[in-house]
């Protein structure tokens, strides 16, 4: 039977791939970017409110939660301030600004993805399934689409991102290796770790892929699309 650790990097590379897919068919459509960003912009929150939050919470509590969220937005703002320092966004800087914007996301994402494997590990999924496979490989396609359309706005080769796409899925499989290994303990550290993310996450949604959207289209059209995005996926998510 296949093990859970190669589900999670299969399932992983396979969802964020799709994800690549998609935004490489939109690639190229300027008009259509302030949309892209827009739509991202709402599912990457929606999958941060609707299923990332409540785990995180049910693995710890409300007070780890928070001190891990106002981490994240503190580890945000130090490496915002690391990347963007003397860089400003012009006709020039355009395409280094979208190749700092996906690297910066590849690593969120890969810092995200180790406590969701650990997760994974201790969930007492030891074996494949075909379920599993499809509920992750959804999970990721949004995150694959945001990743992906800074780096095709900024020319990187397919051949770097099909190897950015190994790195990103790597973290998921050793975190389900650590995960089944350690069981259930220290889940109030994973449960910090998660929430840690969603912070520099969701700073990295509103400061960057929103902004970008409105820099692209205007604040009423870039917040209703992403409303609308959000409300979709919350559907999903609860409904099926």
């Amino acid at each position: 039977m296949t093990p859970v650790w190669f589900v999670g990097f299969l399932s992983t590379f396979a969802g964020i791939g799709i994800g690549g897919i998609i935004a490489g068919l939109i690639n190229g459509f300027q008009r259509s970017m302030g949309t892209i960003y827009a739509v991202s912009t709402g599912l990457i929150l929606g999958l941060i409110s609707f299923e990332i939050i409540p785990e995180a919470i049910q693995l710890g509590n409300w007070i780890i939660f928070l001190l891990g969220f106002l981490t994240g937005i503190l580890v945000f703002k130090l490496i915002h301030m690391g990347i963007h320092k003397n860089s400003l966004i012009t006709a020039g800087s355009y395409k280094p600004f979208n190749r700092r914007l996906g690297l910066f996301l590849a690593l969120i994402i890969s810092i995200h993805n180790l406590p969701m494997g650990v997760v994974m590990g201790t969930s007492g999924h030891s074996q494949f399934n075909l379920a599993l496979l499809q509920a992750l490989i959804l999970h990721n396609i949004p995150e694959g689409m945001i990743l992906f359309t800074p780096l095709f706005m900024a020319r990187i080769s397919f051949n770097k991102l099909f190897f950015l796409s190994i790195l990103v899925a790597v973290p998921v499989a050793l975190g389900a290796l650590i995960g089944e290994v350690i069981g259930q303990q220290n889940t109030p550290i994973w449960a910090f770790l998660i929430s840690l993310t969603v912070g520099t996450i969701y700073m990295v949604t509103i400061k960057e892929i929103l902004t970008e959207s409105i820099r692209h289209s205007s604040n009423r059209y870039s917040l209703l699309v992403a409303f609308l995005a959000f409300c979709l996926l919350g559907l999903y998510l609860i409904y099926f």
